[in-house]
């Protein structure tokens, strides 16, 4: 867990208010496309903080996979670009590239539990309220949410921590 690349937590729901859908990670994790996934646009993150976020997203950065309705992260990511504006010039940058394939985790861990309650309490991104799509892991932050990933998903954790490097 060494790596330079920044973290981050890119939330979505399957569930939009006023929408008929929304978006479910398991479109990502299960497409059997080898090209990077566009993820997010003008309909999608509308949220300015967002906006700054992904502005600083690069390549190589990782994403924590978090499904918001459900309350449970499903795996892991790589940015495959920078972030980006699907507008260019409008400042809204709002868009980043996944790369194909990704790591879905066998068990997704549901912070809804009452022992990842007390852990996930804890980190920002997952604190209430806690707005936008987009947001930074610090470095303990990372370090306590792989931890638990690992310990949901033991037969995964040679892939998890190679994933993370």
């Amino acid at each position: 867990m060494k790596s330079s690349a920044k973290k981050w937590v890119y939330k979505v729901n399957s569930h939009r208010p006023g929408a008929l859908t929304g978006w479910h990670f398991d479109q990502y994790f299960n497409s059997r496309t080898r090209t990077p996934k566009p993820m997010g646009g003008d309909g999608w993150i509308k949220s300015p903080q967002s906006w700054q976020r992904l502005k600083l997203v690069r390549r190589g950065d990782l994403f924590v996979c978090y499904q918001s309705d459900e309350r449970r992260i499903y795996g892991l990511a790589r940015a495959a670009s920078d972030g980006y504006e699907t507008l260019s010039g409008s400042g809204r940058f709002n868009r980043v590239d996944f790369a194909a394939g990704g790591l879905r985790l066998k068990s997704p861990l549901n912070l809804a539990q009452k022992d990842q309650r007390e852990i996930f309490g804890n980190i920002r991104a997952f604190t209430v309220p806690s707005r936008g799509t987009i947001h930074a892991l610090a470095a303990d932050e990372f370090r306590a949410l792989i931890g638990e990933l690992i310990a949901a998903n033991p037969s995964q954790a040679a892939a998890i921590r190679a994933f993370v490097k």
